[in-house]
């Protein structure tokens, strides 16, 4: 099964071969400080993760965590799948 970073409007990074590895992925682009990571289970095969608060930035999108099936399945156009990857920020 193949897992993608997406938010709202923007294709992140993927795909990636577990849930597990998108996460960690996920966590190194929200710059995760916390023993536990926030992650929310909003539906099967999508997770919202929510980074910790940057001083520098303030304010960090989350970051979905999810097939995309899930992810049409919750509305997200198909068609973000498409988009170009963005660059890493490691």
């Amino acid at each position: 099964m193949e897992w993608h970073i997406i938010n709202h409007r923007d294709y992140i990074e993927g795909p990636f071969d577990s849930y597990e590895a998108a996460l960690r992925e996920a966590c190194i682009l929200g710059k995760e400080t916390r023993a536990e990571p926030r992650v929310r289970r909003r539906a099967r095969d999508f997770y919202v993760y929510r980074p910790p608060y940057d001083r520098e930035e303030r304010w960090q999108p989350e970051y979905w965590i999810c097939t995309q099936a899930a992810a049409v399945a919750q509305g997200v156009p198909p068609e973000i799948f498409a988009q170009p990857l963005t660059e890493s920020w490691h």
